[in-house]
C-alpha cells in the first residue's frame, strides 16, 4: 500500500509496516469520522487557520481511515514523505524519520472507549494531528530543524528505560484483550520508571520542548491563542477545553518549556503560547548550540559518560568513535586527554565504516589517548620506531607502546593505526591499559570536537545488534484490529449504517430492524445512536425513532458524565 520508498536508510526500513485497509471495522470508520467531523466544526474557528486547508492539502478525507499511500503522494508536493509504522518507534528513530521529512504514520486506530484521548500513536494522531500543519512551511521549517538536532541529542539510559514504560503502557491500554489487572501494572511500572528519572538529558529536554510545541502548542497571543499541536488537533476530548481559563497559557520561551516537566497521562494543566512558528526554530537554534555535538570537548564527554548509552566521539582528524563512555581523563589544563569505550563499538569516518577496521574485534574496552599536533605529522617509520621502543607520548603525559600490524586511511587520508599488545603507562609508570590477544586502533588525535547520541554508521551498527532500546532489528508486524468476538455483531450494525450512508442502500425503513437491535441488545453505545440520529434526523426528522435516538443520546449523558461533552458536540454538528 506504500509508494516506493526510495532513499530511506536500509535500517530505518525495519521499522516501515503495511497499511492493511481490511483491518479496519466499521466501528474504526466511525471513530474517525467522528472525530473528524467534530474537529472541522470546531477547529474551523479555534486552530491554525491552515488546518481546515492543510487537511485537503495532505491527503486526509473525513469520511474513511485515509491510506498512507494518498499522504504520501500528497506530502511529496511539500518535500516531505509518509510512511506506515506499527505503533510505537524508539523516539531517536522517529526524530530520525522526522530529519529525513518524513513523517512517520502510526496505523494502528484507538479503541472506541478511548476516543477521547489515547497515549499510543494512532493514524488518529498522526494523520488528523501532525499532517495538517505540515502544510505550513513555517513550520516545515522548525520541524526539520527540531528533527536534525534531536537527531544527535544524547540519550541517557534512563530515558530509554522510561520510554519503554510508555510504550509498555500504551501497548496494554489499546489492546482490547487487555484485562484491568495489565493495564494496572503497566501503569504502575510507567509511574515507577518516571519517578526514577534524574538530571534530563539533551534527548529529554528536547522532548519536552516537543511535547509543549509539536504536541501541545498554542501560537498567537495570549488572549486569542490558536490550537497547532498534535495532541490537542487529535484529541477531541482535551481540545475543547484547552482554550478555557481553567488551562493556564503561558509565554513560550526557551527555558519555560525545557525546564516544564509533563505527565502523558493526565490532561495538561498549562499550555504554551508561541508568537509565531520562526520563534519557535529560533529557540531551537538557541538551545542546539549547546548541544554536544556542535560543542564536543571535555564537555561532551562528561554528557556521554552520564548518559550510560551508545554515542558517537568525533575527533579533530574526523575520526568516529561509537560506544559507551565509560570515564574519561583531563590534563592538567583541564583539557581531554583520553577516554574509555565500552559495550558495542564501531569506528568510522563520515558516518561510514571501514571494511579494515569494521568487522575487528576490539576488546571489551578501548582507552582513547589525545596526542599532541606534533605527533600527527610524524612519518610511519618514526611512528613505528617510537611504538616498539619507549613508546608515544600523548599531551596528557600517557606513554603508548604496542606492535605496528598495519595502517588504515579512512577518507583516503586520516590515519588509524592497527597495534597488538597495546600497552598505555601514566608517568609514574603505572600501566592503566593492556591489550594483549585483541587489535588497538590508534588515531593521533589532539581533541573531541563532537558527540553525538547513536552510532556513527548507524545501518552496520543496528545490523550487528549493537544498539540499546534504539536501532536494533525487530520484526515488523502489521498494524492490528480491534475486531473481537465481543464487538463482531455490533461492528455488523455500524456497516449496516454505513453502507446507508454510502448509498449502498436508500430505504429509510430498511434500518429500522438495525435500530431495534441497537436499542434492545446495546443500550449504552453512543456513537452508533449518533449515526442513526444523523440519518433520521436527515430523512424522517419529525418521526417517533428521531426523537427516542436524541432521548436516548441525553439520558447517556447523564448516566455517563465521561460521554457528555463526545454527546454534546456531536449533536452539534448534527443539528
Amino acid at each position: 500500500m506504500n509508494a516506493p520508498l526510495e532513499k530511506i536508510p536500509e535500517h530505518l526500513n525495519q521499522y516501515i509496516t503495511e497499511q492493511k485497509p481490511s483491518l479496519y471495522t466499521a466501528i474504526d470508520h466511525a471513530t474517525w469520522r467522528y472525530v473528524m467531523r467534530v474537529s472541522r466544526f470546531f477547529f474551523k474557528e479555534t486552530a491554525h487557520p491552515l488546518y481546515l486547508k492543510g487537511l485537503e492539502l495532505t491527503g486526509i478525507p473525513t469520511e474513511r481511515i485515509p491510506l498512507v499511500a494518498e499522504m504520501d503522494l500528497a506530502l511529496r508536493k511539500f518535500g516531505w514523505r509518509a510512511v506506515a509504522i506499527n505503533g510505537f518507534i524508539p523516539p531517536a528513530t522517529f526524530l530520525e524519520f522526522q530529519s529525513l521529512r518524513i513523517l512517520a504514520i502510526a496505523c494502528d486506530i484507538r479503541k472506541l472507549e478511548n476516543l477521547g484521548y489515547t497515549p499510543s500513536p494512532d493514524i488518529i494522531h498522526e494523520a488528523a494531528g501532525h499532517a495538517p500543519i505540515v502544510a505550513d512551511p513555517h513550520y516545515r521549517r522548525y520541524l526539520e530543524a527540531y528533527g536534525a538536532a534531536a537527531r544527535n541529542a544524547i540519550i541517557n539510559l534512563s530515558d530509554l528505560e522510561l520510554y519503554q514504560a510508555i510504550f509498555e503502557l500504551s501497548e496494554i491500554k489499546e489492546d482490547p484483550h487487555s484485562s484491568s489487572d495489565e493495564i494496572e501494572l503497566a501503569q504502575q511500572k510507567f509511574e515507577q520508571a518516571a519517578a526514577q528519572e534524574g538530571e534530563p538529558s539533551e534527548a529529554a529536554l528536547l522532548t519536552r520542548m516537543a511535547w509543549w510545541t509539536n504536541e501541545y502548542g498554542l501560537i498567537g497571543t495570549l488572549d486569542r491563542p490558536a490550537i497547532y499541536g498534535a495532541g490537542l488537533l487529535s484529541s477531541v476530548d482535551e481540545s475543547y477545553k484547552c482554550l478555557s481559563s481553567t488551562v493556564k497559557k503561558v509565554p513560550f520561551s526557551l527555558e519555560a518549556v525545557i525546564h516544564t516537566p509533563y505527565d502523558i497521562t493526565r490532561p495538561q494543566p498549562q499550555l504554551f503560547v508561541a508568537e509565531s512558528f520562526d520563534q519557535l526554530t529560533e529557540a531551537l537554534e538557541t538551545f542546539s548550540n549547546t548541544m554536544a555535538y556542535k560543542v564536543g570537548g571535555v564537555a561532551g564527554l562528561k554528557l556521554a559518560k552520564k548518559a550510560k548509552n551508545t554515542v558517537t566521539v568525533v575527533l579533530d582528524q574526523g575520526v568516529q568513535f561509537t560506544g559507551i563512555v565509560s570515564d574519561y581523563e583531563l590534563t592538567d589544563q583541564g583539557q581531554e586527554s583520553a577516554f574509555t569505550l565500552t559495550g558495542a563499538k564501531q569506528i568510522a569516518y563520515e558516518n561510514k565504516t571501514h571494511p579494515d577496521v569494521s568487522h575487528h574485534h576490539f576488546g571489551n574496552s578501548i582507552f582513547i589517548p589525545f596526542m599532541d599536533k606534533v605527533v600527527s605529522t610524524a612519518d610511519l617509520g618514526d611512528l613505528q620506531r617510537k611504538l616498539h621502543g619507549s613508546g608515544l607520548v600523548s599531551k596528557g603525559g600517557l606513554r603508548i607502546t604496542g606492535r605496528f600490524k598495519k595502517e588504515v586511511l579512512l577518507g583516503g587520508r586520516v590515519r588509524v593505526l592497527i597495534l597488538e599488545k597495546v600497552k598505555i603507562f601514566r608517568p609514574n609508570q603505572q600501566c592503566v591499559y593492556e591489550e594483549r590477544v585483541r587489535d588497538y586502533p590508534l588515531v593521533l588525535a589532539s581533541s573531541v570536537v563532537s558527540v553525538f547520541g547513536g552510532a556513527a554508521d548507524r545501518a552496520e551498527f543496528a545490523m550487528r545488534g549493537g544498539a540499546k532500546g534504539g536501532s536494533q532489528p525487530r520484526l515488523v508486524k502489521s498494524h492490528k484490529s480491534n475486531l473481537t468476538e465481543e464487538n463482531r455483531a455490533l461492528n455488523e450494525l455500524y456497516a449496516s449504517v454505513r453502507d446507508f450512508r454510502e448509498q449502498k442502500r436508500t430505504q429509510l425503513d430498511q434500518l429500522d430492524v438495525e435500530l431495534k437491535e441497537l436499542h434492545d441488545f446495546y443500550p449504552e453505545d453512543w456513537l452508533l445512536r449518533l449515526e442513526f440520529f444523523e440519518l433520521y434526523k436527515k430523512f424522517a426528522p419529525d418521526s417517533l425513532a428521531t426523537a427516542r435516538l436524541k432521548k436516548n443520546l441525553i439520558e447517556l449523558q447523564q448516566q455517563f458524565p465521561a460521554l457528555n461533552d463526545l454527546i454534546e458536540r456531536g449533536i452539534q454538528v448534527i443539528e
